[in-house]
């Protein structure tokens, strides 16, 4: 088959190029920028496969809505995510310096601050000097965190459950493997 001269042509279509208005504004296009044009009928650019097929983003919407999700949840309750982690990690871990608790947390130093402030102020948490460093202070859960905790970790059992509907416990463990893998190959494991 012979070469086609046309800025419009497609490699698909066989004959000589159509000649038209198209066929003038395409060359106008090229004498213009240097660049062939692209046709009007051109699909739109897909994006690369790879990023089509980036597990990145899907994790970064999946941790995204499934925070959103568990939000909505614990604010039926009278509780915030941010509430529910620093209690959560308290139960978890036993009292904390409050230094350490925000590394644990990933979370600024004066971002936990006033988280723990308004904790403190609901009597959800007790902040104490430590004997050996009167800068630090050691957090712990108080009764009222404890109970707290008791009411809303029902609602993050239920949400994780909702969440994880249509998969079987081979996947959920699967999945958790997985996620540790990769929290492991980006340093956070």
């Amino acid at each position: 088959m012979p070469r086609r001269e046309s800025v419009d042509e497609d490699p698909a279509v066989e004959g000589p190029p159509v000649e038209g208005p198209s066929t003038e504004v395409a060359a106008m296009e090229v004498a213009a920028t240097g660049l062939p044009a692209e046709p009007a009928s051109a699909a739109v650019d897909p994006g690369p496969t790879w990023l089509r097929t980036s597990v990145a983003p899907k994790l970064h919407l999946t941790a995204k809505s499934c925070r959103a999700f568990f939000e909505g949840r614990l604010a039926e309750e009278g509780a915030t995510f941010a509430a529910w982690t620093v209690l959560a990690a308290l139960k978890l871990e036993g009292p904390m310096i409050q230094r350490a608790l925000a590394r644990y947390l990933g979370i600024e130093g004066p971002t936990l601050s006033r988280q723990l402030e308004q904790m403190e102020r609901r009597g959800l948490v007790v902040r104490r000097r430590t004997d050996t460093d009167r800068r630090a202070a050691t957090v712990e859960l108080a009764p009222d965190g404890e109970a707290m905790y008791a009411r809303i970790s029902a609602v993050a059992v239920r949400s994780q459950q909702e969440m994880l509907q249509g998969l079987s416990d081979g996947d959920v463990a699967q999945l958790a493997v997985l996620l540790d893998r990769i929290l492991g190959n980006v340093g956070a494991g």
